[in-house]
């Protein structure tokens, strides 16, 4: 291996196992074969992200917002890659190494925790949002740093961004905002619906210095923005509301057959933005607080009876 490796500069092998097919050729190393990055397999920013929160966060059954930042891509009119940087993906043998690759990686953990998240995907690609800017002719080759600059200078000033950016920052502000349901108040069947009470509360809670900044801003903005809360389609109320322990609280009274969300609507916004897990089922909310455990035991469950 330290033979071989020798006879070829570092800079041709990281060429050889980029993530980009389309533009690096495959590196053949002598008694060790063709190498080439298997990209969509084991590099998919989305699936990684999906499968890293999952574990981070076990008990949330999706993210509230993704946001994938690019770095650049052809503007519509213009999606047609130069054919200098075609390298004839067939001729190279890439389709026959990511079969192999495949079949090899079917045994590994991580793979299959990510091949997992393939279906999350498609039910969060409303909550995906991609921030990229749009090149007047064809992109750029992956290792040319000579447009850096222009890339910056791209992303402060693209108007294409700004409704984009925008929309992440309301679902950002909404997220911070939960809902949880009373303890001692647990959701009651009466006439063919459920009878909930709860509150909204804030993930920034009071406490240091730097914590009771961060919530006066929020609560700012949120006031500036004439923000309120709405479940479903009916308007709660002024969404400044304070507890007198100086944290976010805002107590809330809901009817619902099974499902209902919660949304903050900012300024002249259409239509709010979730906030944190909405929309929300009453059976998971009830699961998640344990609200249904047994009382009276250490293991929360219910006695079993002896016949």
């Amino acid at each position: 291996m330290t033979r071989c490796a020798s006879l070829i500069d570092l800079s041709t092998s990281a060429r050889a196992v980029t993530a980009a097919p389309g533009f690096f050729p495959p590196m053949h190393i002598n008694d060790i074969g063709t190498v080439q990055d298997a990209g969509p397999l084991e590099n998919d920013p989305l699936l990684w992200a999906l499968a890293e929160a999952a574990t981070l966060f076990p008990h949330a059954s999706q993210p509230d917002f993704v946001v994938s930042l690019g770095t650049g891509e052809p503007s519509p009119s213009n999606y047609d890659v130069s054919t200098s940087d075609c390298r004839g993906v067939r001729k190279n043998g890439m389709l026959c190494r990511i079969r192999d690759l495949l079949l090899e990686k079917m045994r590994d953990r991580g793979v299959k925790r990510a091949c997992k998240c393939v279906a999350l995907a498609g039910k969060v690609l409303d909550r995906v949002h991609r921030l990229s800017v749009n090149f007047d002719g064809s992109e750029p080759r992956l290792d040319d740093t000579s447009m850096i600059p222009e890339l910056t200078l791209k992303s402060q000033t693209d108007p294409a961004l700004t409704q984009t950016i925008d929309i992440v920052s309301r679902r950002m502000v909404a997220s911070l905002f939960y809902f949880e349901l009373d303890e001692l108040q647990p959701p009651q069947w009466r006439n063919g619906r459920y009878v909930l009470h709860g509150s909204i509360l804030c993930s920034i809670r009071r406490g240091n210095e730097r914590d009771n900044a961060a919530l006066a801003a929020l609560l700012r903005k949120v006031s500036s923005s004439r923000g309120r809360f709405l479940v479903g389609d009916w308007a709660v109320s002024d969404a400044s509301y304070v507890g007198t322990d100086g944290n976010f609280c805002l107590s809330l009274d809901v009817e619902t057959k099974n499902k209902f969300a919660i949304t903050l609507q900012l300024a002249d916004e259409e239509a709010g933005s979730n906030i944190s897990a909405s929309p929300f089922s009453v059976r998971k909310l009830v699961a998640a607080q344990r609200l249904d455990a047994a009382f009276g035991r250490p293991d929360h469950r219910k006695r079993k009876r002896i016949s």
